[in-house]
């Protein structure tokens, strides 16, 4: 598996958890389960953009996967009741490193239901 294949999943799989977004004000402590998705959608697509080393075939695989990750970790938060101040820290996150580094936030019982969400919504149908 590519370090960039390994890398989406992994920061969207909360052992793990992998995106400029409109209306999430930095700062602001109210981020929506929306804004918390859209920006790991940014994130996770300007990290694939940068990595120019991966092959066309493999860029579209994980692309695929950005979309149902992204899916998943909005479902998780709000039937999971995250905190605004875990919401506020994703939203706000500049990059992979600082939004992984949010999952601090959630409770053990969150972060497993998130990576049970991830992994289901990477399944084929």
């Amino acid at each position: 598996m590519h370090v960039v294949l390994r890398c989406v999943l992994s920061a969207a799989l909360v052992s793990l958890t992998a995106l400029a977004l409109a209306g999430c004000k930095k700062g602001g402590g109210n981020a929506s389960c929306d804004a918390v998705g859209a920006r790991f959608l940014a994130i996770a697509e300007a990290d694939l953009a940068k990595a120019t080393d991966v092959a066309r075939d493999e860029r579209e695989a994980v692309h695929g996967l950005i979309a149902p990750l992204r899916d998943a970790m909005v479902k998780a938060c709000r039937q999971d009741g995250w905190s605004a101040d875990a919401r506020a820290c994703f939203g706000d996150a500049p990059d992979e490193a600082r939004f992984r580094a949010c999952e601090a936030k959630l409770s053990g019982e969150q972060r497993a239901l998130l990576e049970q969400s991830s992994a289901r919504g990477i399944q084929p149908q």
